[in-house]
């Protein structure tokens, strides 16, 4: 616990150094890491190609502040990755980016009211509570209750802007969406004169080369792309699709340029991300993880479900699937919470509280992973022990 610090800071290591899949604290204790930062490790840390590009971009001597080349170059870059998108803004942070998006739809369309799904991280900090009602106008819809989604849509079309869904409702850990839901929104939508903003400020280059929306065949009207991205450095894209041009100035409250160094740690990132081979070695490392995990739970007659999509996880302590909002909610919070505290005593890094995404990082090894496994045995076992009536 660090003294004079509020909240969950009190609960995360004071970190001195991070490098490949480990994170290490001030008393040089190291850790396998499997927050990833908020999932923007997506490489591991201190990759080399980003500091590389970093490193080249500060020679340069240009201050924050500027626009400059890159910002046109990494645009480019991006359209590869996102070929539905006809335009893209940046901005400092993926939360940035977000406003600048909820701002662009009421100015495009004219309308107040935005729909976002429970358990989706738009609608802020406030996770899986319910939120009525926000400056933007919002209503809260149950996440992937189809019917209710699209009863929202058609019923309110003439006040509601927009639906923004967060891929995974990685507010509370991985959700993953019901086959053919996305589509379905997508499609109601675009009949409804609605328009349909992706969250991937966690799923954005992570569940495949072209987000969530090329993981599930769709093509949005924006997207919002977060720290991924940025391999480290904050940084929030929105993407723009056809027909749907950003008004100018999207988003009062934006400073308008992202600083070089973070641009050029944004196209490194994507270069690497090239290689198909990144993905499937984080897919892989993801299954031999959770298959792993939950073969020790059924051992030790712990309750266990893990939900997974690409490279992006999240351990729930309960006997039932986890489909929604409310069944996360329902699993053993204290149960996970001496999990993950056991499993840091011995050297693997998890949010002490759940319904968090976890991520693996392309520098995640499988003696990484073979280690974590080794040590939650450990960690089983004491729990068993002092169960034990």
């Amino acid at each position: 616990m660090l003294p004079g610090l509020l909240g969950h800071a009190r609960n995360v290591p004071l970190v001195q150094k991070a490098e490949g899949s480990r994170v290490y604290d001030v008393d040089n204790h190291g850790y396998i890491d499997y927050t990833g930062c908020d999932g923007t490790a997506m490489l591991g840390y201190a990759n080399q190609f980003v500091l590389d590009a970093a490193r080249k971009t500060l020679g340069t001597g240009i201050p924050d502040g500027f626009h400059t080349a890159q910002e046109v170059e990494l645009a480019e870059v991006l359209g590869q990755f996102v070929p539905w998108a006809r335009a893209f803004t940046f901005h400092r942070s993926g939360d940035e980016a977000m406003d600048a998006a909820l701002a662009a739809v009421v100015a495009l369309s004219g309308k107040e009211r935005i729909l976002f799904l429970r358990g989706g991280t738009a609608q802020g900090s406030s996770g899986c509570a319910t939120r009525e009602r926000s400056p933007h106008g919002t209503r809260e819809l149950e996440g992937w209750d189809g019917d209710r989604i699209e009863a929202a849509i058609v019923g309110g079309a003439s006040k509601v802007a927009a639906v923004v869904v967060d891929p995974l409702l990685t507010a509370c850990g991985v959700i993953p969406p019901p086959d053919g839901l996305f589509r379905r929104i997508v499609d109601v939508c675009a009949e409804h004169g609605v328009l349909m903003v992706l969250d991937e400020r966690v799923t954005g280059f992570r569940l495949a080369r072209d987000g969530a929306a090329g993981w599930a065949g769709i093509e949005p009207d924006i997207a919002v792309y977060g720290g991924a991205l940025g391999g480290g450095f904050p940084i929030g894209v929105v993407a723009f699709g056809e027909g749907v041009e950003p008004p100018a100035p999207v988003w009062p409250g934006s400073r308008g340029t992202v600083h070089p160094v973070v641009l050029a740690a944004a196209e490194a990132v994507l270069s690497v991300l090239k290689n198909d081979a990144v993905y499937e070695r984080l897919e892989e490392r993801t299954a031999q993880l959770r298959d792993g995990l939950l073969a020790l739970a059924e051992r030790f007659g712990r309750p266990m479900v893990i939900n997974a999509v690409g490279s992006v996880f999240s351990i729930y302590l309960s006997r039932e699937p986890v489909t929604g909002a409310a069944s996360a909610v329902a699993s053993d919070a204290e149960a996970y919470r001496r999990l993950a505290a056991g499993l840091r005593e011995e050297g693997i890094l998890l949010p002490l509280e759940g319904l968090r995404p976890l991520f693996l990082s392309h520098a995640h090894s499988q003696k990484d992973v073979e280690e974590t496994l080794t040590a939650c045995e450990r960690v089983l076992l004491r729990l068993h022990q002092e169960d034990l009536p």
